[in-house]
């Protein structure tokens, strides 16, 4: 038996005593449970297993009994996934209390009373609960999708449009409260069908605030649709808000109304398709995983995908796979690479959206990205770690993996990109001026003659007004709307700005106040990501401990 497969400890392995092993609903399988909460749906054989490991037999006479077709190494490896999942006494994990940690970016703070509450919540809202009722919601959301079709110009507005701090309070609320009733949604299904949400509570998903409720015990109901229906019973709560927003901006006449409910209805539409995501462990994955009655599907294809890539820098005989299905290996791979994916175009918007907003936006712009290559780094470490303790083809894995990192770094540093720096500007009649917070030191690079971008300060993206050309000018502090670094609009107010060119347009109708993005150039992939998320926000706050003197000041 290998050593990276079978631990000491496990010649007689012995099942921990927080582990159960009862009957499924269904009756064909069997249900292991660690401190009551379902962790595992397992086959009769491997059941029989389970309570067949009392700390008397040898793993080699389980084999014999239970698995007499697999390897040695083979059934090692099934010991090993028993104890890497807490089920054999040695490796029993701690309980999920009021704050877990789960990696690699989630932190709950959880209350322990959710049985109580829920159990509650389903007696009050029981008679609303009727199968009839996801006719209407359906029909809302389909013409809620109609709706924004019909006002898409209004849609494109309001997103690429500053928005006023009223609006964007209202929103948030909204937003919160949705978030709330979407995940009571699922703990109320679950309470529905019979079964029991264990934990309720905020945490930080993803770098981002969050509610959720702990809904393994839907595994104890008697099918796969109503175990979706518990995964999909929380996007339902989004989706139908997401019509109703956009059938009420149909009919609102109020311009500035009309444009928070669209942006509302847009916001909730993003919610639902995010969260409809497979590859990352939302409520998509949840249901795609009931559908298929595969329990911890996520971990299984990772594993496969792991040992994919560890054979293929190490060398060696494929192992067990932990899914038998021929997609289990790419499902894994996107496992893995969608949640990267979803956390980078997260920090890219931030990013953008905080570039030039002083040093509290520098301070966020390095925190995020260091938060996420520590998390990402040690899982990479852990992987390297447990191919080379295998002892095989490591001076083969140290030459691919020189020249894989080789490539990667190589291809970055030629890779042209565009090399352009986010401004404010300012109009006033025919007179467009560029500007950066007062605290700002540098003069981004500004030279005669290069091509400039004026856009609106959209709250989820930016659209261009007009194009022009930039002329350096001498620096003069002033005061700037507060659109012009950020897309919240608070009427009256303005910011202390300072100057550092113009703009010379064509005529054109311009905002009071947006962003400007120069364009400097070009520079290699890895100059342009080193400098905006590591040079450039570094040095606005180190020069915000020594902030430049003004000059002269020209109120507006």
């Amino acid at each position: 038996m290998s050593r990276d497969t079978l631990a000491p400890d496990d010649a007689a392995p012995r099942l921990a005593d927080v582990v159960r092993i009862e009957p499924a609903a269904d009756g064909d399988h069997w249900l292991v449970s660690v401190d009551g909460v379902p962790v595992s749906r397992a086959s009769s054989t491997v059941a029989a297993t389970l309570r067949a490991m009392d700390g008397r037999a040898s793993l080699d006479e389980l084999r014999r009994r239970f698995a007499p077709d697999q390897t040695p190494e083979e059934f090692a490896a099934l010991a090993a996934r028993f104890r890497r999942a807490g089920l054999l006494r040695g490796s029993e994990r701690r309980t999920a209390g009021r704050v877990t940690y789960r990696p690699p970016l989630t932190i709950q703070f959880a209350t322990l009373r959710a049985p109580r509450l829920f159990d509650r919540l389903h007696r009050l809202i029981r008679p609303l609960l009727r199968g009839w009722l996801a006719w209407p919601l359906a029909a809302l959301i389909v013409a809620g999708l109609v709706a924004l079709g019909a006002q898409a110009a209004d849609v494109v507005a309001a997103l690429t449009s500053p928005l006023p701090l009223v609006d964007v309070l209202v929103v948030a609320v909204v937003l919160v409260a949705a978030t709330l009733l979407h995940e009571a949604a699922h703990g109320v299904t679950l309470a529905h069908g019979g079964g029991q949400p264990r934990r309720a509570g905020v945490m930080l998903l993803y770098l981002g605030p969050a509610f959720f409720v702990d809904v393994t015990d839907a595994w104890r109901l008697p099918s796969r649709a109503s175990r979706v229906r518990v995964a999909l019973a929380g996007p339902a709560v989004h989706a139908a808000l997401a019509g109703a927003a956009a059938l009420c901006a149909l009919a609102v006449p109020d311009p500035d109304v009309r444009r928070a409910l669209l942006v509302l209805s847009c916001a909730c539409a993003v919610v639902v398709v995010i969260n409809l995501v497979p590859f990352v462990r939302f409520d998509g994955y949840i249901a795609v995983m009931s559908a298929l009655d595969e329990p911890n599907l996520r971990a299984r294809t990772m594993a496969d995908a792991a040992d994919a890539l560890r054979r293929g820098l190490f060398g060696g005989a494929p192992g067990p796979r932990a899914l038998a299905r021929w997609w289990s290996v790419p499902f894994g791979i996107l496992s893995a690479l969608v949640p990267i994916a979803l956390v980078v175009a997260a920090i890219e918007r931030t990013v953008h959206a905080l570039a030039g907003t002083g040093p509290v936006g520098a301070l966020i712009v390095l925190a995020l990205p260091t938060a996420v290559v520590v998390a990402v780094g040690v899982g990479v470490v852990r992987w390297v770690v447990a191919g080379w303790s295998r002892g095989r083809g490591r001076t083969r894995f140290v030459l691919i993996g020189v020249a894989a990192v080789a490539a990667v770094v190589g291809a970055a540093a030629v890779i042209p990109v565009d090399d352009t720096r986010t401004l404010g500007f300012t109009s006033v009649g025919d007179r467009v001026e560029l500007v950066v917070p007062a605290s700002a030191t540098d003069d981004a690079g500004l030279t005669a003659d290069l091509p400039v971008d004026l856009t609106t300060s959209g709250i989820l993206a930016d659209a261009v007004v007009a194009r022009g050309v930039a002329r350096p000018a001498p620096a003069r502090t002033i005061t700037a709307p507060l659109t012009a670094f950020s897309p919240v609009e608070v009427p009256g107010l303005e910011v202390e700005a300072r100057t550092i060119g113009t703009v010379d347009v064509p005529a054109a109708t311009l905002p009071a106040s947006g962003r400007a993005v120069v364009h400097l150039g070009s520079r290699s992939l890895l100059g342009a990501v080193w400098s905006t998320h590591v040079v450039d926000p570094a040095s606005v706050l180190l020069t915000s401990f020594d902030p430049p003197t003004s000059d002269t000041k020209d109120p507006r």
